[in-house]
């Protein structure tokens, strides 16, 4: 007579089910932070790709008017200027207004900005997304902002100004000369805008320029930044 093979045994011990829980939490930890990663590389993705269609409109209106759509009194002085600063004067609603062909005005301390007589046509040359959680589009309150929520910063090179006893220099600290002064707010150790026209940034999802910076207009590294950069 066979003798009976001996029964299986049944469920786990509890060594194993210990073991297979920390293999799951590793599993878990792993998935979620690739998630991350890979949610906050689609965000840099978005914001250039805003970058790019914000170029696009601003390449459209210099065609025609022949000057990047600034207020007048910027034209008059040549000076360069920054909008979208969390800590300026300026925000974008004003370029956003222009670009879109809207008559606005936009009152800045002592001066009122008008998008109408940047644009006088009215002409559209963007369409911007509307965001009504402020990420990724314009907002409610007429400012673009980046996929993290935050107002895309832009510097535009004031140039020659329309005034005949100004001279276009090389380099005469933002006022009509030919390099880009985002008086280091757009500066980092590796990069730093030169002869361009106009420039785009952000500082990504912790609002801090580069690694962490100290002060929006500290000299820091780019490299393994959030940042993201037209340049």
């Amino acid at each position: 007579m066979k003798p009976h093979p001996k029964a299986c045994r049944a469920g786990f011990t509890l060594v194993e089910l210990m073991i297979a829980i920390a293999i799951v939490a590793v599993l878990a930890v792993l998935i979620t932070a690739g998630a991350r990663r890979f949610i906050e590389s689609s965000r840099k993705v978005q914001t250039m790709a805003q970058f790019r269609d914000f170029q696009v409109g601003m390449t459209l209106f210099e065609a025609d008017y022949m000057k990047p759509p600034i207020p007048r009194s910027k034209r008059d002085s040549g000076w360069d200027t920054i909008y979208g600063d969390p800590g300026g004067f300026y925000t974008n609603q004003f370029l956003v207004a222009a670009l879109a062909g809207e008559d606005k005005d936009f009152p800045y301390k002592d001066e009122n900005f008008s998008a109408r007589d940047a644009n006088p046509r009215n002409e559209s040359y963007i369409t911007f997304p509307y965001a009504a959680d402020n990420r990724g589009g314009v907002g409610r309150d007429g400012r673009l902002y980046d996929a993290w929520g935050r107002e895309i910063m832009v510097a535009i090179n004031g140039m020659k100004s329309n005034n005949p006893s100004h001279n276009l220099v090389d380099f005469n600290n933002g006022q009509n000369d030919r390099r880009l002064n985002t008086w280091g707010l757009a500066e980092y150790k590796e990069t730093k805008p030169r002869d361009q026209a106009y420039v785009f940034w952000s500082y990504g999802k912790d609002g801090k320029k580069g690694r962490k910076g100290p002060a929006s207009n500290s000299i820091v590294p780019y490299a393994g930044s959030d940042d993201v950069i037209s340049w």
